[in-house]
């Protein structure tokens, strides 16, 4: 889930009332003026870091993937030749946990 940005309305007052003072120190307020006023309390920004900026495949093809690709192809083998254990019980209680962790 995405969370609006939450922008602060008193910075956002103050901003118009040093421009409203300013407009009135020099005695003329166009409407110009008070349009650019007005969006320039109303724009938000985002700017992301480096780590966030750069495209997911581009920092998979830097690091590469996070995990083992030789240990999963091993272990794929196994289970295609019937060599892989497959311990019914501790799935089951493995599941479980997890079941519980999530409705505490």
């Amino acid at each position: 889930m995405v969370e609006s940005i939450n922008t602060s309305l008193g910075a956002r007052a103050r901003l118009q009332r040093m421009q409203n003072d300013g407009a009135q120190k020099t005695g003329a307020t166009s409407s110009a003026q008070a349009g650019q006023a007005a969006a320039v309390g109303s724009v938000d920004s985002v700017r992301l870091s480096e780590a966030g900026a750069t495209p997911v495949g581009e920092a998979l093809a830097a690091k590469g993937p996070p995990f083992d690709l030789e240990l999963v192809a091993k272990i794929k083998q196994a289970i295609e030749d019937g060599r892989y254990p497959i311990d019914a019980q501790r799935i089951t209680d493995s599941l479980f946990e997890g079941y519980q962790d999530l409705m505490l």
